[in-house]
């Protein structure tokens, strides 16, 4: 699968909803997935790009999800949701729920070879088509902002039937960045999964507070990877060079 170079104005939850996160990932010497029982520093940066080449050339279904959880149980959510073809072209979703503390609205984005197309909803339900001449990610399997998690943790992996299970818990400051307007992430723990060197999920929890007030958040982010080699996303009839909806 071809990648194309990213470009610094497309909106993507990993690079704008949240605070110092990449999507890039340097080629690096595998290095052994630990055996069972071990509890170790994780080589965050080879296992994220065990899960970028696994996924090259191959279709699939990945999100992140930014979940937030006041102290009176209010939840809020930002979800960016990527359907990925082999041919390089990906569907592109944004859904916010919920009193998101950032300023962000929902779009999808269909995205060919060095083509965006962009389509907006507004609040009396008119849709509009923006067109714009840009290449789309280079990294679409996010393997910066996984080598970002996994980093940091102290982790105990259990292995069984292919699979590789790490779970961990940080104490030190939160590597995975929180949403805009949050700070002090603490206390976080982490559950990951790995089949067939493809990072299948991995859940984050912990505690946070807004910047302004310092009023206590729970903050949970979970990326997910599924229907490898069987996705193959149709492109939108609304996506047409004319920029009509």
């Amino acid at each position: 699968m071809v990648r194309y170079r990213a470009v610094a104005v497309v909106t993507l939850l990993v690079l704008s909803g949240c605070q110092g996160l990449d999507g890039g990932g340097e080629t690096v010497t595998p290095a052994p997935v630990p055996t069972e029982g071990d509890v170790v520093r994780t080589d965050a940066t080879a296992l994220a790009d065990r899960h970028r080449r696994a996924l090259h050339d191959r279709s699939y279904a990945t999100a992140v999800a930014l979940t937030v959880v006041y102290a009176n149980g209010t939840t809020a959510r930002l979800t960016d949701e990527f359907a990925v073809g082999r041919d390089g072209a990906y569907r592109y979703d944004r859904h916010v729920t919920g009193p998101y503390p950032a300023a962000l609205s929902n779009f999808t984005v269909w995205q060919n070879r060095s083509t965006e197309f962009r389509r907006t909803t507004a609040d009396n339900g008119t849709a509009t088509v923006r067109v714009s001449e840009r290449p789309g990610f280079d990294d679409i399997t996010l393997s910066g902002f996984l080598r970002r998690a996994l980093s940091g943790f102290d982790l105990a992996v259990e292995r069984a039937n292919g699979r590789t299970r790490l779970t961990g818990r940080q104490t030190g400051p939160l590597t995975v960045p929180l949403p805009t307007g949050l700070r002090r992430g603490r206390n976080a723990t982490l559950d990951a999964e790995i089949r067939g060197d493809v990072v299948r999920s991995v859940t984050v929890r912990a505690r946070a507070a807004y910047a302004d007030t310092d009023r206590p958040v729970t903050v949970r982010m979970r990326y997910t990877v599924r229907r490898v080699g069987d996705t193959d996303p149709t492109r939108p009839a609304w996506a047409v060079a004319n920029g009509t909806a």
